[in-house]
């Protein structure tokens, strides 16, 4: 009777900590092409309704390093991009080139969840810099 109680034990465990290590559904980092890939897609798609009066400079991404995300199983990344600002009557908008981001991406069954952080430079509206989020799900038809 114990060695039964002691295998059950042991296969419920083994099955919860299987649950909390699959959030990455492939199991694995993504390469550093496939997360150039994912983040152009989202940065394309989303980067202006997530941080507001930004407009992301398409293929301006840099990708630095790759890595696993420990907190979800993900993929993270670190990076710089380019971006134009708020738009300002008479002057337009200010680019910012370089600017640090860091994103995690979790490989789901329907897509890609992207979590994007940007530092948001100073400029004429906002004389304090700091980091800002966004996310959202780049799906794939199949």
């Amino acid at each position: 009777m114990r060695k039964l109680l002691i295998a059950l034990v042991t296969v419920v465990i083994c099955g919860v900590c299987n649950a909390q290590v699959g959030n990455n559904q492939t199991g694995k980092v993504l390469s550093a092409k496939e997360v150039e890939y994912v983040l152009e897609l989202f940065c394309r798609n989303y980067y202006s309704s997530c941080f507001e009066g930004k407009t992301y400079i398409p293929a301006s991404l840099i990708i630095k390093s790759v890595g696993v995300d420990q907190k979800t199983g993900g993929t993270s990344v670190v990076g710089i991009h380019d971006y134009q600002g708020h738009y300002i009557p008479l002057r337009g908008r200010k680019t910012h080139t370089n600017v640090q981001f860091n994103a995690v991406i979790i490989r789901q069954q329907n897509g890609d969840y992207v979590i994007f952080h940007k530092y948001y430079e100073p400029d004429w509206m906002n004389r304090k810099g700091g980091w800002e989020t966004g996310q959202g799900l780049i799906q794939y038809s199949k």
